[in-house]
């Protein structure tokens, strides 16, 4: 049966009370010594084993992974809130907004025809954020697997670049022409086959993003193809 807002609420409020208690004075000695630096590779962690589990179609482990990843993710907040850094309707609140400031073809008055042109619209938005708020553009973080790291690096180079990486048919002409240097690097003394890999991938990466697939989710389903 499906809960109700009321039901997740409840939910929400017993695993903080449980965060609580471990963090109490008479809980549990490992979790009383925990910081967030400390606590955010086990967030990595149990959201690598829950994307496993939804890719592999286990929807029984896929709730006990995802619990686990809202777990650790109430865990953190807790611990930043201890510290007076900001609270959990704080960050409610924060990505509340956010999303219904990067949805305006739901929120507002904005039309769009296609799942790609709310793509775009995204990004254009994020940009104006940190344009507004003089933020950064972080890079995107080297912990990433190399396939996702590389298809967030095209889909943001994409913005930029567009009219060459959005080119789907030269994507693939560049990509028949660096597998042809491949394959004539191998009668070659001195040729960088470890790069020529990597150019190689890149290129099939956004191959695959301008069909609508991301590599790395492509290449976990044929590995478990041939297992």
């Amino acid at each position: 049966m499906k809960e109700t807002g009321t039901d997740s609420s409840n939910s929400i409020a017993l695993i903080m009370r449980i965060i609580e208690r471990l963090r109490s004075e008479t809980g549990c000695p490992w979790d009383r010594k925990q910081t967030p630096e400390s606590v955010q590779t086990y967030l990595v962690e149990e959201s690598h084993e829950a994307a496993a589990a939804i890719r592999a179609g286990k929807v029984t482990e896929a709730s006990e992974e995802l619990g686990d990843v809202l777990f650790m993710v109430l865990f953190l907040v807790y611990l930043y809130e201890e510290r007076g850094d900001f609270s959990l309707a704080e960050v409610c609140r924060h990505t509340c907004e956010k999303m219904i400031r990067r949805h305006p073809h739901v929120f507002g008055n904005v039309n769009v025809g296609s799942a790609e042109e709310v793509i775009d619209n995204w990004e254009k938005i994020k940009a104006d954020e940190k344009r507004v708020t003089g933020k950064v553009s972080e890079p995107v973080p080297e912990s990433l697997p190399a396939l996702m790291r590389a298809y967030r690096m095209l889909a943001r180079m994409s913005n930029r670049q567009g009219e060459d990486l959005n080119d789907l048919a030269k994507q693939g002409r560049e990509f028949a022409n660096q597998s042809g240097e491949f394959v004539d690097g191998f009668e070659k003394t001195g040729f960088d086959h470890r790069d020529a890999v990597g150019a190689l991938l890149v290129r099939l990466v956004n191959i695959a993003r301008l069909k609508g697939y991301r590599a790395e989710d492509v290449l976990h389903n044929f590995l478990r193809k041939i297992e």
